[in-house]
């Protein structure tokens, strides 16, 4: 424990250098002068009798009371008051202007796959209450030890001189004592070790019922209660234990107590009895009765001092810990060749602490300035994939290639340079509209236009002033819609100048209108170029130059819309699903997928062998990027729409 609590405060050697050998060096003089106390009053008091009976003169008391009275001074200038405080600011701010970066550095190089990880969320939680507080908390113990320690040794040696029973019944008192209180503080410890994941369930819970979203539909279903019990029931858990475990330590404190009171009375028998048989002189007998509570106080705190110790060593190993996590590895190669060629060899790729392989060896390319859609079901990989490509992950096994270098290798910066990413779980920053889309290109914070057309391209304009704050965390800030925050998202991934723009899931929060317009914005900023696209909506894949169709972690199918829909696979199948609702219904038939002259019914507009779908399947095959689109306004009792990329690529509309 003192090893790495060492360890801990070295810290202070690297952001304090000067300050931390100051308050060393005036810990020990603070150490020294309580036992010189001790020795210079048991000198004043014998020669003051020495005096009295004519063995001496008085003249013998200057040097020992002038002794006396500078330690005395001395230590109460270095060793409290103003001082003090002057140093112990100093190396709060020191170690608040070192450390702080450093933490922040260390989540920057975080490697992402460290966060799927129960412990390290452990840790997180442990840690990032304050570990400069922690660090100086335990840097002020360590000190506290020394000095306590010092005094104790000084105050045995000269409490030996009325008997080496004193100097070993210190011995005998604090193993015991700081052995108990060790026992009592690892019980407390390991209580609140075992309670992390209770309290990250607090959290979440008390959460659901103070943030907005989650209380909203939890009001509508009337489930708030049930919330707010499930709360007062982990609530109740964590406390009961806690109690449990306090009332079962306080058993060490109390023989520790017992072992204490013990000593001192002890110590004062001893002494009375040490005077009666004239084995010490009534000098050494009153410095050592008017130091023994200060000594057993010191004794004391000794003891728990060191039981604090080990409690704020514990609660730094968890800073330790976050310090040694794995980071992320930046090749630092840079990238050349042009326009980014992408290609995916034999992929493999499993979550930490999972055993289910959710891709199996996927294996496709996407060439320079290409349209590719990834398609399948929920839990296909596809979102998956596209972590995989902003190397949050490393796969298992297989390689990622960028014009023939492994993804590892490449600079980070580089990366930033290919792929711009919507993730489907896009964040809600409660920072200004600027900074929001500024966040896609920080070099671009100030420059309106760029940002003006970034909003412009997701559709987002008339939402804010660029300086206005969204979300609620100021008074003048706004709450915008789910909408309105996903086409902030999109203006963010589309205002660097990439080479890939990756949407994962880019208008889920959009209406049938505004997903017409956003991808129509699409096709224009898209010509010069590449993107990746993951979308449950079939027909927004029909602006793609390629599908990639997934299944089962692992890549079925490939080709254009009109080859994957002749086909006649799973990309059919689930073409055939969506397109049923959106095909035209005769007023005479019920609309029911499957009933004859429904979307569903065999040889009816929208199903394969018809001639509506047959001369559709014809169009995608010749080039023109023409599907069933879900964004179509009602006309006539009939929903009917083509692919909002026809028109903007040339096709038939």
């Amino acid at each position: 424990m003192f090893r790495k609590s060492f360890k801990s405060i070295s810290l202070f050697f690297r952001y304090a250098p000067g300050l931390t050998a100051l308050k060393l060096f005036q810990t020990g003089l603070s150490a020294v002068f309580a036992p010189l106390s001790i020795y210079f009053t048991q000198r004043i008091v014998d020669t003051a009798a020495g005096a009295v009976s004519g063995a001496g003169g008085w003249n013998a008391l200057v040097p020992w009371v002038s002794c006396l009275l500078v330690s005395m001074l001395f230590y109460n200038m270095i060793g409290g008051g103003f001082f003090d405080g002057i140093l112990y600011i100093s190396m709060r701010r020191k170690l608040n202007a070192g450390m702080t970066p450093a933490i922040l550095d260390k989540f920057k190089r975080l490697d992402y796959a460290c966060f799927e990880d129960k412990d390290v969320q452990d840790t997180l939680q442990r840690m990032s209450s304050d570990p400069q507080d922690k660090l100086f908390q335990l840097f002020l113990n360590m000190l506290g030890v020394l000095e306590s320690a010092a005094g104790v040794v000084g105050a045995a040696l000269i409490f030996s001189q009325a008997g080496w029973q004193f100097a070993a019944g210190f011995a005998a008192l604090l193993v015991p004592m700081i052995w108990l209180d060790f026992k009592a503080a690892d019980m407390m410890n390991t209580m609140m070790s075992n309670q992390s994941a209770d309290e990250r369930m607090m959290h979440y819970l008390g959460g659901l019922l103070s943030n907005k979203s989650p209380l909203f539909e939890l009001k509508i279903f009337g489930a708030v209660e049930y919330i707010a019990k499930k709360w007062r029931g982990v609530s109740r858990d964590v406390l009961n234990a806690r109690v449990r475990t306090t009332i079962r330590s306080q058993k060490y404190f109390l023989i520790s107590t017992i072992l204490f009171k013990c000593w001192s009375f002890y110590i004062v028998l001893g002494l009375v009895s040490a005077v009666i048989g004239g084995r010490i002189t009534v000098g050494l007998l009153t410095a050592l009765i008017t130091s023994t509570w200060a000594v057993l106080n010191n004794a004391d705190r000794l003891s728990h001092t060191v039981q604090n110790l080990r409690q704020q060593h514990l609660m730094m190993e968890h800073y330790h810990k976050f310090m040694s996590l794995p980071e992320i590895t930046d090749g630092g190669e840079p990238l050349a060749g042009g326009a980014p060629h992408i290609a995916f060899e034999n992929v493999a790729f499993t979550y930490p602490k999972t055993d289910v392989k959710i891709l199996n060896g996927v294996s496709f390319e996407v060439r320079r300035n290409e349209r590719v859609a990834l398609v399948g079901e929920n839990g296909a990989g596809k979102s998956t994939i596209v972590k995989l490509l902003c190397r949050l992950y490393r796969p298992d096994s297989g390689r990622i290639l960028i014009n023939g270098r492994d993804i590892q290798t490449v600079d980070a910066a580089a990366l930033r340079r290919v792929f711009s990413v919507v993730f489907q779980d896009f964040c809600k920053y409660a920072f200004t509209l600027r900074e929001n889309v500024a966040f896609g290109d920080i070099s671009k914070l100030n420059d309106d236009g760029a940002l003006r057309e970034a909003l412009k391209t997701g559709l987002a304009e008339g939402i804010a002033e660029l300086g206005a704050p969204l979300g609620k965390l100021e008074d003048e800030g706004m709450d915008i819609s789910g909408g309105q925050w996903q086409r902030v998202a999109v203006a963010r991934a589309c205002l660097p100048g990439s080479a890939f723009v990756v949407l994962d899931e880019p208008t889920a929060s959009l209406d049938p209108v505004a997903e017409s317009d956003m991808y129509r914005s699409f096709a224009q900023v898209l010509k010069n170029r590449g993107c990746i696209m993951i979308s449950h909506r079939l027909a927004s894949a029909a602006m793609a130059d390629k599908i990639v169709v997934l299944s089962g972690g692992a890549v079925t199918e490939t080709g254009t819309h009109g080859e994957l829909v002749a086909a006649g696979g799973l990309y059919a199948r689930m073409y055939e699903s969506q397109s049923a609702w959106y095909t035209p219904v005769s007023s005479g038939s019920s609309g029911a997928p499957g009933s004859p002259g429904s979307p569903g019914a065999p040889g009816s507009p929208g199903v394969p062998g018809s001639p509506v779908y047959a001369e559709s399947g014809r169009r995608a095959a010749d080039g023109a990027e023409e599907a069933l689109s879900p964004v179509a306004g009602a006309t006539g009792g009939a929903v009917e729409a083509l692919s909002p990329f026809a028109g903007a690529e040339g096709g038939a509309v």
